[in-house]
């Protein structure tokens, strides 16, 4: 069973706990202090996340409180009515923001697989790689294309990984040149396409979200933390790393930019995102002990990881009592009916309905109303 006054109940939840475990998950990324750890937690949250959402919509939910108010059958049947009504509106506008929000990311997808065809030339990648004194790439899939069109570098991976570099960086010195493809090369090595697949799906599902939108910020953010301590440590050396960012910042002052790399892995999409950066790196370039604080945040990554999972599991089991019509005399909810009937056609029988329907007496009650 899923009338609207069951799936309003979800709905609601399902808001409030993902907003509790964002809200955890920055508490947890505040203590871990550590770019590797951090993007692990962010991808456990938007795992946690879209878990959530099937376990919600697929299984019976714990209901630890009963509905708070006392009302009389007036007050009840117009509560019912009119909680019908905005349950309706509601998801007539979720589902229009999805479908919209999925045509959008479509629309930039055929753009970007556009650019990428007509717009973008492929390189030597194994002469590049040779010119910038880096080791070949195990993966013949990859490919290195170049635009005059763009201005920020970004890489991108759908069934085939591909960086793509500002043909006006080509002009630029080699160290510069270099730093870039490393860090694009670390995205790549370090799964990056796929986590933000799951950013992707939590964005499209959630769209209506501020806290999935600020965790999504936060995450990108996190990547290329990432990405910058992984290349200045691979070259030994934050300031001229830092050198780097600082042209890349001087591209992304011209707009175009951050057009054609929507949806993409990009390297500096914006000018606050880049001093962000460059503030953490000044910061782990002056800090006192690089392995006292690698190891630290080791440990405190497997913690936070752990206690996560814990926290979101928790959460999970407080469910709003928005639902008028939930029986007393369950703790459960009825199984939702696609499961139900999935479970049935196994043999399994399962209750995909109130313990005790009080749709019956509502129908009583607003036939004594009239």
């Amino acid at each position: 069973m899923m009338d609207q006054y069951l799936a309003f109940e979800i709905a609601s939840s399902l808001t409030t706990q993902i907003a509790c475990v964002v809200a955890v998950t920055f508490a947890l990324r505040r203590w871990v202090d550590d770019s590797q750890g951090n993007c692990r937690l962010w991808t456990i949250c938007f795992l946690v996340i879209i878990g959530m959402l099937f376990s919600g919509l697929s299984l019976p939910h714990r209901r630890l409180f009963d509905f708070p108010f006392q009302v009389n059958r007036s007050t009840m049947s117009t509560f019912l009515i009119w909680k019908s009504r905005l349950a309706v509106t509601l998801l007539s506008i979720w589902g229009v923001g999805v479908l919209l929000t999925l045509l959008m990311k479509t629309t930039q997808l055929l753009r970007l697989v556009s650019f990428l065809r007509n717009r973008c030339h492929a390189i030597d990648m194994n002469q590049l790689f040779a010119d910038l004194d880096l080791a070949c790439v195990d993966d013949p899939q990859l490919s290195v294309l170049i635009s005059a069109e763009i201005n920020g570098p970004f890489c991108w991976q759908l069934h085939r990984p591909v960086i793509v570099l500002p043909e006006q960086l080509m002009a630029h010195d080699k160290s510069t040149v270099r730093n870039v493809v490393l860090h694009e090369l670390e995205h790549l090595q370090t799964q990056h396409p796929m986590q933000h697949f799951l950013q992707g799906v939590c964005s499209v599902l959630f769209w209506f979200h501020p806290a999935v939108r600020l965790a999504a910020k936060e995450a990108e953010l996190t990547r290329e933390f990432l990405c910058d301590e992984a290349v200045s440590n691979s070259i030994g050396s934050f300031s001229r790393y830092l050198q780097t960012l600082a042209t890349v910042a001087e591209f992304s002052r011209n707009p175009s930019c951050t057009q054609v790399t929507r949806g993409t892995l990009g390297f500096g999409d914006s000018k606050s995102s880049l001093i962000r950066r460059s503030d953490r790196l000044v910061k782990l370039a002056t800090a006192s002990s690089k392995l006292t604080q690698w190891r630290a945040g080791r440990w405190r990554s497997s913690i936070a990881s752990v206690g996560l999972v814990i926290a979101a599991l928790l959460i999970h089991q407080v469910w709003l009592p928005t639902n008028v019509l939930a029986s007393s005399r369950s703790q459960w909810s009825p199984w939702p009916s696609w499961t139900a009937n999935a479970l049935h056609q196994a043999d399994i029988q399962v209750r995909d309905f109130e313990a005790f329907d009080e749709r019956v007496q509502l129908h009583e009650w607003l036939c004594d109303e009239h």
